[in-house]
């Protein structure tokens, strides 16, 4: 349904993006989307105007983004990381989407960091610099020197920004509803989710303070590894639109002669830049999920500098150990080990796992039979594996595209710096180690125990849904239909579940009263007090009549 609440609220944005589409050739687009009245044209006018260069779909909608604003180039920086979604030219072209326009004057930064920490800025700090030395969607940075003389950089939100967002995301929610109901490409994947995810992701980027939290996590998690350093946050100089941070000095990575210059060993270089990224996957769970050039710093002794850590993802135990066994499937050219990974990582469930998709995932793993791991690519394993999915319209989370992405970007810096980097020597040490510590037997046993809770919490629950289930038919609320022979196995396998309850539930009892012989016994024997022989009597009768229902339960099966 339309939403004319919003549509009332923000018309004159609506207007806005559907003539910047209609003038970027997608007249037809905003037509099936129902946009057409808000401009106020006829409807030939709409479909029939001319793209306005010769470029292709892909450029134009780049274009298109680009001339939309700040939410929307977030937006194409996103759709980027998801060919799963998108076909290979799309993506191409949404990669390069640069998270750069000019900048704002600097008084406005100046009233603004004034206005955040409460003092004027020359109480705060000791030297500023009024010519920002970078300019984003978001912000802008400057730099700083402190009364104690640390050399900062201070990031400051822009202006308004985060209204202007807010605007054009509750558009876009609007948007991903009318092209779920309303366009083929909208009824194949959940867009109304996907606009969800990429909101939660840009709304958590406004906050300042949520990026330095992660920025003290990472130090935190590197603080014992010399080859990576993560700049301090001065909380003191720090609230929700100004975040002030260490400065970092040295090469860009993908600076060549700037690294040549600074004498930095690039084969060294190289091997920290993918460390970094396997670290965060296989020892933390907690990666750096935008990691382009511009965030890294080759430092002296070939020191990674990492900067800007308003995105980030999370990994929980059981993806990581997915993504073992879906690396290691591919290795060994193991497709039902690789139908495996993809049921644990959530992609896709049993019954998904059609003969086509075999026979797919066959020749995925057959690419790798016979080649050197060396010259195996990240970027070429995950392209394939992400256009498999796609062709079978498999979504995968978005975390996990951005850990795919974060993966393949790491490798192309590190390739950029060292073309002959193995990326699967480097790897297999962290495999290895995530492998032996998922056996190690303390881990085995908490997997146990975890699994041991999940199933007592099922039988707890058990009793209770069969209930509601037969008063629910009781009532005609559920029907089932089915032909003879399928009720004959429903009955079968409903007097196969009872009596294996039943089997379970004598087991339970026959243990309890051995116990309670035992109790009996270790206590004072059959000649101790009555209260003690009657439990002994008890335990002693209770497992009898265990033992017989047991006799009589398997005489019944057979």
């Amino acid at each position: 349904m339309w939403p004319l609440v919003r549509q009332a609220r923000y018309l004159g944005r609506y207007r806005e993006i559907a003539q910047v589409l209609v003038g970027h050739g997608f007249g037809a687009l905003v037509h099936q989307l129902g946009l057409r009245s808000l401009l106020s044209l006829p409807r030939r006018m709409i479909l029939h105007v001319p793209p306005p260069t010769p470029l292709g779909t892909a450029a134009r909608l780049r274009e298109a983004l680009v001339a939309l604003g700040p939410t929307f180039v977030k937006l194409g920086q996103a759709l980027s990381t998801r060919p799963d979604l998108l076909p290979a030219e799309f993506v191409h072209e949404l990669e390069k989407l640069q998270d750069t326009v000019p900048p704002f004057p600097h008084e406005i930064a100046v009233a603004l960091i004034e206005a955040s920490l409460g003092h004027s800025v020359g109480e705060l700090f000791a030297e500023f610099s009024c010519e920002p030395l970078a300019a984003a969607s978001l912000g802008q940075v400057y730099a700083a020197k402190l009364y104690s003389g640390e050399q900062v950089v201070i990031k400051v939100q822009r202006p308004d920004i985060a209204g202007r967002i807010n605007t054009d995301l509750a558009i876009l929610a609007d948007l991903a509803a009318l092209a779920q109901e309303r366009l083929p490409f909208g009824q194949q994947y959940n867009l109304v989710e996907l606009v969800w995810e990429f909101s939660a992701t840009l709304r958590a980027e406004l906050d300042y303070r949520r990026e330095g939290r992660n920025a003290d996590r990472f130090r935190l998690l590197f603080a014992d590894n010399p080859a990576v350093h993560i700049p301090r946050v001065y909380w003191e100089y720090s609230e929700g639109r100004v975040l002030t941070s260490e400065r970092l000095y040295g090469a860009k990575v993908n600076d060549p002669a700037a690294l040549a210059r600074a004498g930095i060993d690039a084969p060294k270089l190289a091997h920290n830049c993918l460390q970094l990224i396997l670290a965060e996957i296989f020892s933390f769970g907690f990666f750096h999920s935008d990691p382009h050039p511009g965030n890294f710093f080759a430092m002296s002794g070939e020191v990674l500098g990492v900067i800007d850590f308003g995105q980030v993802g999370n990994l929980d135990r059981e993806t990581t150990r997915a993504l073992l066994l879906l690396l290691a499937s591919i290795i060994d050219h193991d497709t039902p080990a690789a139908l495996r990974a993809l049921e644990r990582l959530g992609l896709i469930s049993r019954r998904d796992a059609s003969p086509q998709l075999r026979r797919d995932l066959e020749r995925f793993t057959e690419n790798f039979i016979d080649r050197p791991l060396r010259e195996i690519s990240a970027r070429e394993t995950v392209t394939d594996l992400l256009t498999l999915l796609r062709r079978h319209q498999i979504r995968i989370p978005g975390p996990l595209a951005m850990l795919l992405k974060a993966l393949v970007m790491m490798e192309g810096m590190g390739k950029q710096i060292d073309p002959n980097l193995d990326v699967f020597s480097i790897a297999r040490p962290y495999v290895h180690r995530a492998v032996a510590e998922g056996l190690a037997p303390l881990e085995l046993g908490g997997q146990a125990l975890r699994g041991a809770r999940t199933l007592s919490e099922v039988a707890v629950e058990l009793p209770q849904q069969a209930s509601d289930l037969l008063q629910r038919l009781n009532d005609g609320e559920l029907h089932i239909q089915t032909e003879e022979r399928e009720l004959r196995r429903l009955a079968g396998a409903v007097v196969g579940a009872a009596n294996r309850l039943a089997v379970a539930l004598v087991l339970a009892a026959l243990i309890l009263a051995i116990g309670m012989v035992a109790i009996a016994v270790g206590v004072g024997g059959w000649t101790g007090t009555l209260p003690t022989l009657l439990l002994g009597l008890g335990g002693s009768g209770a497992a009898l009549a265990s033992l017989v229902l047991l006799v009589a339960l398997f005489r019944g099966r057979e």
